[in-house]
């Protein structure tokens, strides 16, 4: 009979195989969480970065455009006094210098007759007076004779300029002129003194302003001035008229996070941008601390688990030598290993891969918690509110809504420094808790603003739990040492709007009557508001 023989080989030991499976699990698990969390830390970032550049587009346009009802106004005036012969006749030089020197919108200002001709100009400092006006902005002054802001031509001055018009009528509604103002583009004018030089942002965020057609009027780089960048998505959305946020790709091929904003008065654009690539240079720096600080602790488990895999591996390892004696047919007395130390490390093992596995369930819960919780107040922050609201609303549920908004809350942080304004945030956070019911849910809407969301509540309920919170915070003493008051605007679903966003907006109006009227009281929104 023939004996079978097997190859003498060591293969590899039972302790190495726990040691780089455990290993290499602990680093495959730390490096998908890494990815998991980088894309989170991305999006999330990503998101902010398209609001904070909205905001900024919105609060900017609101500048620019009273700007632009200002000098419309001005311009106005100037055609008021010269609609009268004597005005056009006499001083016109001396009235347009004082026009110009108290308000310093323009540039210059010209006083020009029906037929196109300068008649007068502020600074005067060539021979422009007596020159006839061919470029198509004064010509459509001309014929539309109505207020006017040109696109952006090349002057009888070889100036880059906008030219913002006002038509002159006489008493008896003949048409004599216009009065016109222009600012330089290329030169220090308004919108500088408005938007500011733009330092160079860590971010590198910037901003810019583009006419109705696409022309750039103000950009931090002044080459840029005059381009025409109407292939560019978010200038697409503003020559259509729209305003909001997206990512885009600019007319030099770069990845940017941009909110815009329509300036009312002019049809103008304004767009506030950050590049997506400093986006995502600045998530590797917080994936980057956060693998650094965690890598000492990976190191330690790590050791940690190739010494228990040792313990673990160490009965068979003596089984397996003691087998090997048998091999070499070796009579020694070998002790037997009893089953029961066996079964004991393989439990103990087995205890310790499930408590893992439940740390990091535990983790994951506690992230999970800390991604829907505001970190300073500790309510429900923004996110969490937009995923209730868009669950009740996809259940067809009823609910109200109480917007509120700290009154004066910047001349807390003024007068008192930003901690103690961070804790009247958080005492107000305090009595939300307590005065809600505990089926509400109150969270931090952004800055000084927070909401309450009552599930099957109606705007009665609303109202009586709004001024029980209202008056409690103008009674009691608040961590600056006096009471503080809150303007209240209140809405619900259904009667007042079909989803979230009509219901979240009309609250916000009722709470902007609340501010107009006084402040310190709770609006319930009507339709006539």
């Amino acid at each position: 009979m023939h004996r079978f023989r097997f190859r003498r080989g060591k293969g590899i030991r039972l302790s190495v195989i726990f040691t780089v499976v455990v290993v290499l699990s602990v680093a495959i698990t730390a490096a998908l969480n890494t990815i998991v969390g980088y894309q989170a830390q991305k999006q999330s970032l990503a998101r902010n970065t398209l609001e904070l550049n909205r905001i900024t587009a919105n609060e900017l346009s609101v500048a620019i455009d009273t700007i632009f009802v200002s000098m419309t106004q001005s311009l106005k005036t100037a055609s008021e006094h010269f609609a009268s012969p004597g005005g056009r006749i006499g001083r016109a030089g001396d009235w347009l210098d004082y026009t110009r020197g108290s308000m310093s919108f323009f540039n210059s200002i010209a006083l020009v007759d029906d037929k196109g001709k300068i008649t007068a100009i502020s600074p005067n400092k060539g021979d422009l007076v007596g020159q006839l006006l061919t470029s198509a902005a004064a010509k459509q002054a001309l014929s539309e004779r109505v207020p006017l802001v040109s696109e952006p031509y090349v002057a009888l001055t070889k100036r880059l300029l906008v030219l913002v018009s006002y038509p002159i009528f006489d008493a008896d509604g003949t048409y004599r002129g216009f009065v016109s103002g222009t600012i330089y583009l290329h030169e220090s004018n308004v919108l500088q003194t408005i938007l500011g030089t733009q330092e160079s942002n860590m971010n590198g965020s910037y901003y810019y302003v583009v006419d109705n057609r696409g022309n750039v009027i103000y950009h931090p780089d002044k080459s840029r001035i005059g381009d025409n960048v109407a292939v560019n998505g978010a200038v697409a959305e503003i020559m259509q008229g729209r305003g909001g946020q997206k990512e885009i790709t600019n007319t030099r091929g770069l990845r940017m996070l941009a909110g815009y904003a329509i300036v009312p008065s002019v049809k103008w654009g304004i767009v506030s941008q950050t590049p997506a690539s400093n986006v995502t240079r600045s998530v590797k720096g917080i994936v980057t601390r956060m693998a650094l600080i965690s890598a000492p602790f990976i190191l330690m488990l790590a050791l940690l688990v190739i010494g228990i895999s040792h313990r673990l591996a160490y009965p068979l390892r003596r089984l397996a030598g003691y087998a090997s004696l048998l091999n070499k047919g070796e009579t020694a007395e070998i002790p037997v290993l009893t089953t029961r130390h066996l079964i004991y490390e393989a439990n103990e093992l087995n205890r310790a891969v499930i408590d893992a596995f439940r740390m990091m369930g535990d983790r994951t819960e506690a992230l999970s918690i800390e991604a829907h919780t505001d970190a300073l107040t500790g309510l429900r922050n923004r996110r969490f509110l937009d995923s209730l609201l868009a669950a009740w609303d996809r259940q067809r549920q009823p609910y109200a809504v109480i917007l509120m908004d700290l009154d004066r809350f910047k001349s807390v942080n003024d007068t008192y420094g930003h901690l103690k304004g961070d804790q009247v945030l958080q005492f107000l956070a305090g009595v939300l808790i307590e005065e809600k019911r505990d089926c509400d849910y109150a969270c931090r809407y952004g800055g000084e603003e927070f909401i309450l969301l009552l599930p099957y509540g109606d705007k009665e309920l609303a109202y009586l739990l709004a001024e029980s919170i209202r008056v409690r915070l103008m009674e009691a003493e608040s961590p600056i040492g006096r009471p503080v008051t809150l303007s209240l605007g209140i809405a619900a679903r259904p009667q007042d709007g079909a989803n979230a966003a009509a219901v979240v907006h009309c609250a916000d109006e009722a709470l902007y009557r609340a501010k107009e009227g006084g402040r310190n009281r709770t609006v319930l929104y009507r339709q006539d508001l």
